[in-house]
């Protein structure tokens, strides 16, 4: 959660260089995983906790370049 507060934050900032687009996505991503996030602290539900896998999984594979 500390990790997605700072991407939202950093991509809500006017002085980011990044194109409005690719700051809107990590935002809306961001959003979602702190929502997820605090949904699970409330009820943990499997469905929402593979949401957070998979979108981290899918993130971490495209840094590292795997398909």
């Amino acid at each position: 959660r500390k990790l997605w507060s700072i991407f939202v934050s950093d991509a809500l900032r006017d002085e980011n260089p990044e194109k409005i687009e690719i700051r809107q996505n990590i935002a809306n991503i961001g959003i979602f995983v702190l929502t997820q996030s605090a949904a699970l602290m409330l009820k943990p539900e499997v469905e929402r906790l593979q949401a957070l896998i998979d979108i981290n999984t899918n993130i971490a594979a495209g840094l590292s370049g795997r398909p």
